[in-house]
């Protein structure tokens, strides 16, 4: 008789669990980056900035390498632009005065999605969970009692 309190008592802590583990579930936090501006900066050897310095933008669009942006430095050698959708890297050119380099750079690297279960899935991995840990407390309680029978 004592058993079967003990087992009543933790089917309703389960219970108890299961109601409110959706609720927790809702207050998560999720993060993730979005890139709106990418900003170029160039500069000479000595740290000057190449200002107003010629810039042409090429984006990689599955393996295919367009003219994507062509503009001019600010005084400060910075250049900024919007990332075109689909591109997964850019290759820039700078020029200034017989002076020039180029920078390649890719987009896709390190930004990489988390997978997670849907909600009703997380609902459904409680259940079984709950349920597994049920199983287990009623096994080793039906094995006790067995034993106490066979001892009496």
């Amino acid at each position: 008789m004592k058993q079967i309190k003990y087992i009543s008592l933790l089917v309703l802590v389960l219970i108890i669990c299961m109601i409110f583990a959706p609720a927790a579930s809702a207050h998560r936090v999720h993060i993730r980056e979005q890139i709106t501006q990418v900003q170029i900066k160039a500069w000479y050897g000595g740290g000057d900035p190449m200002a107003f310095a010629d810039i042409e933008i090429y984006s990689n669009k599955s393996g295919e390498e367009n003219l994507y942006q062509t503009g001019k430095t600010d005084e400060e050698g910075l250049y900024n632009f919007t990332p075109q959708l689909g591109a997964s890297g850019y290759r820039v050119v700078v020029s200034a005065t017989g002076h020039g380099d180029e920078y390649k750079f890719n987009m896709t690297e390190g930004q990489q999605e988390e997978a997670e279960l849907p909600l009703y899935m997380q609902i459904i991995t409680g259940f079984g969970l709950l349920a597994g840990l049920a199983g287990i407390s009623m096994y080793i309680s039906a094995r006790k009692i067995q034993k106490e029978c066979k001892e009496k």
